[in-house]
């Protein structure tokens, strides 16, 4: 048999010096691949741990940029220019927009209304609608956010519309204001802000812990880092309140639509779910 000549092995070799090279290109192509989301701030520490995860699973990086979630989903509605959005709900001026994809809708998990109580003052019975009525009822103080101006304040307010007594614990509710306005019955915010206009703060949760205010409905996951200062009682039952769903999208002008769903499923596999759980959020059903 004959034995291959120069010009064979110079062939050779070539072929494997090109293969190597479109294997490195690919390889690099992959690991430089880029998404964007767009998130509520909120979601900011189950998010750390779950893009960390995607990110050493697969190929993808992911940049996130977080805000809050009226200006989220204002931002959405515009058309800026990102692959995955996390809305809160309601999504219909997203979808009114046309800059997601409506099939892609996918709601990836939901925040929680918490029932919080000063650190040591005895836990509020909540099991039963009738006992969070009775309890709203006996409080001498009730914090919780304008629904008009944040998102965490929904629950709230549809809880309290459901069970009737709005107008029974009107004088003693401390809600926020809205954000140019100062009211006195509100300690959501400081009249003397900036520019003389009002400064949204976090005295809520202040007024937890001070025990100055009785009870708060606030968002299970805003709660959780400070339980140590105060005493979560638990979670508004079901059946006078919904939860505050976040809604994934993919956006119609996703730079690589491939990618954005491989990141939208990640969010509702059982690694991530069970983070969101961990960080107070009800996981996607």
């Amino acid at each position: 048999m004959r034995e291959a000549g120069p010009i064979f092995h110079q062939y050779i070799f070539s072929t494997v010096v090109v293969a190597v090279l479109l294997s490195g290109s690919w390889s690099s192509a992959r690991a430089q691949s880029e998404i964007t989301l767009l998130a509520p701030s909120p979601t900011r520490r189950p998010l750390e741990k779950i893009l960390s995860n995607f990110q050493a699973k697969t190929a993808h990086k992911v940049k996130v940029t977080y805000s809050g979630a009226r200006t989220t989903t204002q931002a959405v509605a515009k058309g800026e220019p990102l692959d995955v959005s996390l809305i809160v709900a309601p999504v219909t001026g997203a979808l009114a927009s046309g800059a997601v994809i409506a099939s892609s809708m996918t709601v990836v998990a939901s925040y929680q209304t918490a029932v919080v109580v000063p650190k040591g003052a005895p836990k509020p019975d909540i099991s039963t609608t009738a006992a969070v009525k009775k309890a709203l009822l006996a409080a001498k103080s009730i914090g919780y956010e304008d629904p008009e101006f944040a998102t965490a304040g929904q629950g709230p307010a549809e809880a309290i519309n459901r069970l009737g007594i709005a107008d029974q614990i009107a004088a003693k509710s401390k809600v926020c204001a809205n954000n140019t306005t100062y009211s006195p019955n509100s300690i959501c915010f400081d009249p003397a802000g900036p520019g003389g206009g009002a400064r949204p703060t976090r005295t809520t949760q202040k007024g937890l812990i001070s025990g100055d205010i009785d009870i708060g409905l606030l968002y299970l996951s805003d709660v959780l880092p400070d339980q140590d200062k105060m005493t979560i009682a638990g979670v508004l039952p079901r059946q006078i309140y919904t939860p505050t769903a976040i809604v994934g999208f993919i956006s119609t002008h996703a730079s690589d639509p491939a990618a954005a769903k491989t990141l939208l499923q990640y969010l509702i596999s059982p690694e991530a779910q069970a983070i969101f759980k961990a960080e107070g959020f009800e996981p996607h059903k």
